[in-house]
């Protein structure tokens, strides 16, 4: 899996926040049986950060986890 396909899957599991506009990742709204290709996702772009192929401000931008 390369970092886009990580960044799209991911785009699915952001959930907003009620109390204070802010949204979070949730992988919570992922069915169980898909949980470990969602875990593999964070984990593809964890490396990547730590990489310096992208910043934590742009992922997520690109996961609209900012407003």
């Amino acid at each position: 899996m390369d970092i886009n396909e990580a960044i799209s899957l991911l785009k699915t599991t952001v959930k907003e926040n009620g109390t204070n506009d802010s949204r979070h990742i949730d992988l919570g709204l992922v069915p169980a049986e898909k949980r470990d290709l969602y875990q593999r996702a964070l984990k593809v772009v964890k490396m990547a950060i730590l990489e310096g192929k992208i910043t934590q401000d742009e992922f997520a931008a690109r996961v609209h986890l900012t407003n």
